[in-house]
């Protein structure tokens, strides 16, 4: 019995935890960070100030659980993304066309890291750092297949998730911009630059 009672008692704080991971997007993308406070945060769990010091010690530490989470569920839906994929280019396209869906699902966590960029420079370099081996993987690919012109693999996939991210902290504040825009233009981009006649066949299906 105190086996079960100690089960019941993670799961309830589990689900507490989560509570407030879930609070702390809305009221960080509303306020940001330098102007939330904890008693909003709080409240906003329908909580009490004391609960939330007992799953985290400050707004900072929440707020870096919020990303990790967010980021962790983004990397599980690019990763599955790109396993349905067949050759370098498909998996290309397919990890783009989620990560950018994934940003509108997930708009407001998205803004509370992407639309502070200058404040958050470390966050978005560690989420960065996650995607840009793997793009680096599939450019190796593409270019021993001949998909690829043989360019640098690494700088690559810098210049590839670097232009994803930036894109999104520019739609933070630009929303009205339909997500499948930004997926065929980026898209586009880098697979076949600027020039004219650059479509990207496939990146209106799915």
């Amino acid at each position: 019995m105190a086996f079960a009672g100690t089960n019941r008692f993670e799961r309830r704080r589990e689900r507490t935890r989560q509570e407030l991971l879930a609070a702390a997007t809305r009221v960080l993308a509303e306020k940001g960070l330098h102007q939330t406070k904890i008693t909003d945060i709080a409240a906003a769990a329908d909580v009490g100030v004391g609960t939330f010091y007992l799953h985290f010690p400050d707004k900072e530490t929440l707020f870096d659980a919020v990303v990790e989470e967010t980021v962790r569920r983004l990397k599980g839906t690019v990763d599955a993304a790109r396993e349905k994929a067949r050759e370098p280019l498909g998996k290309i396209v397919a990890a783009n066309r989620a990560f950018f869906r994934f940003a509108r699902d997930n708009r407001e966590v998205f803004k509370i890291v992407f639309g502070h960029a200058a404040a958050y420079n470390d966050l978005i370099r560690r989420a960065q750092a996650l995607f840009i081996a793997d793009i680096e993987k599939e450019v190796r690919e593409g270019i021993a297949s001949g998909a690829f012109a043989p360019l640098p693999p690494a700088l690559v996939a810098q210049a590839v998730v670097g232009m994803a991210t930036q894109v999104i902290s520019w739609w933070t504040e630009h929303e009205s911009v339909p997500i499948e825009t930004l997926i065929e233009t980026t898209t586009t981009l880098a697979l076949h630059g600027i020039t004219p006649g650059a479509a990207v066949k496939g990146t209106r299906h799915g």
